[in-house]
């Protein structure tokens, strides 16, 4: 393998020698130290071999001794291919050229990507990461980025640990989110456990203070659940004012209403679409021959395509499409039960987006309620169990 390299490297040819006296062709070349390979013994007394471009230029003198004639019949190797397109100069100040833009295009960061976040909106880590300087178009060989990531650490309260990579035009962070912290009970901070909402007290359990309502009271928003005012004997008048502590779970209910439509509208698409293409070059997004839209009725999806080599090699050029679906709107009458249980979907659905994360669902029901005109609503109920109680300093708000 290296002695074919070798050869390729400095160059040879094939050649084709025919003559009587084949065989003192071949000695004579090797006593004069010419290398020969690949011999072969072809038909009517010839032969095809390589010999290195040097040798081949002592085989004259050799053949005229031997009567044999040499003609060549392949050139290989690197002088050849130098040679070839040596008069092709626009070829090759072309290839030059293409080869250092794109040294200098890979140069810059052209994308940032940003994984492990779950709560934090990636848009927060984003401003951090600009306001640092590191943002598309910035040469990467400014980029620390050791520094960056203790930067991020430190002034986002939310991360426990930060990594930040550059590979290609790419620089990826990756992120985990601490813990949250306990909330610290100021124990010198008189205060009573209230009622955050309306509900009915399923459980209480008073770590300090004193117990304000039972187990199956209705409560409402803003009422003492666990008051921080606790009488002390024979001082009617001094009473001990602490810092109540506690866990008070209560029933509460959840509902959204949604009318009963037995005439609905669906979107048919039709077949027919429209594509507009715009290119994008370094953020700026130019648009070609865009025409007014030629549908009523339509659904638009954006397709955007980078131009990328691999997966972290991104340069700043790409294409978006935007595509129109023509659509028909169709007016469709369905049946009562239908519309019925369509409404109930969309009620539910809308109760589940109010509910707060922490609250336990017991028990879900729907009722259908018809107003004075005729109109009928189906009304979605969530009941849920879920600590209710917050601190509220005493003679504060």
């Amino acid at each position: 393998m290296l002695l074919r390299l070798w050869n390729y490297v400095k160059g040879y040819v094939i050649i084709f020698v025919e003559g009587y006296f084949l065989e003192k062709f071949v000695n004579i070349c090797t006593r004069r130290q010419i290398f020969l390979w690949d011999i072969k013994k072809r038909k009517n007394s010839s032969m095809s071999m390589k010999v290195s471009i040097k040798g081949f230029k002592m085989l004259r003198p050799i053949a005229k001794k031997t009567g044999c004639r040499v003609k060549i019949i392949g050139r290989r190797g690197v002088p050849f291919v130098l040679y070839r397109y040596k008069r092709r100069k626009t070829f090759v100040a072309g290839a030059v050229l293409f080869v250092l833009l794109f040294y200098f295009m890979t140069s810059f960061v052209w994308s940032i990507e940003v994984t492990g976040n779950e709560k934090l909106e990636t848009e927060v880590i984003m401003d951090k990461v600009y306001q640092l300087g590191v943002k598309p178009g910035v040469l990467k060989y400014r980029i620390n980025p050791h520094d960056v990531a203790n930067s991020l650490r430190f002034d986002i309260k939310d991360l426990s640990w930060v990594s930040v990579v550059i590979k290609g035009t790419k620089v990826k962070i990756e992120v985990a989110e601490g813990v949250e912290k306990p909330k610290l009970v100021d124990k010198n901070t008189p205060c009573d456990i209230v009622a955050a909402k309306d509900g009915v007290i399923k459980s209480i359990i008073v770590k300090a203070g004193l117990e304000a309502v039972k187990v199956g009271e209705t409560v409402k928003k803003g009422q003492v659940l666990i008051s921080g005012t606790v009488p002390v004997k024979n001082q009617e008048d001094n009473p001990r004012i602490l810092h109540a502590i506690g866990d008070v779970i209560a029933r509460t209910w959840y509902d959204a209403r949604e009318p009963v439509e037995t005439k609905i509208f669906e979107k048919n698409r039709t077949g027919r679409k429209k594509d507009y293409l715009s290119v994008v070059i370094f953020s700026k997004k130019i648009g070609l021959f865009h025409a007014g839209l030629p549908y009523e009725e339509y659904e638009k999806v954006n397709i955007e395509k980078n131009l990328t080599i691999g997966e972290d090699l991104v340069l700043p050029f790409g294409i978006v499409i935007e595509r129109y679906y023509e659509n028909n709107i169709i007016e469709k009458e369905i049946s009562l039960d239908e519309a019925k249980k369509i409404a109930a979907n969309n009620a539910y659905k809308k109760v589940y987006s109010n509910l707060p994360k922490d609250a336990k669902i017991v028990d879900t029901s729907v009722n259908f309620i018809e107003n004075e005109d005729g109109r009928i609503f189906a009304e979605a109920i969530i009941e849920c169990l879920e600590n209710i109680g917050y601190e509220r300093e005493i003679g504060g708000n």
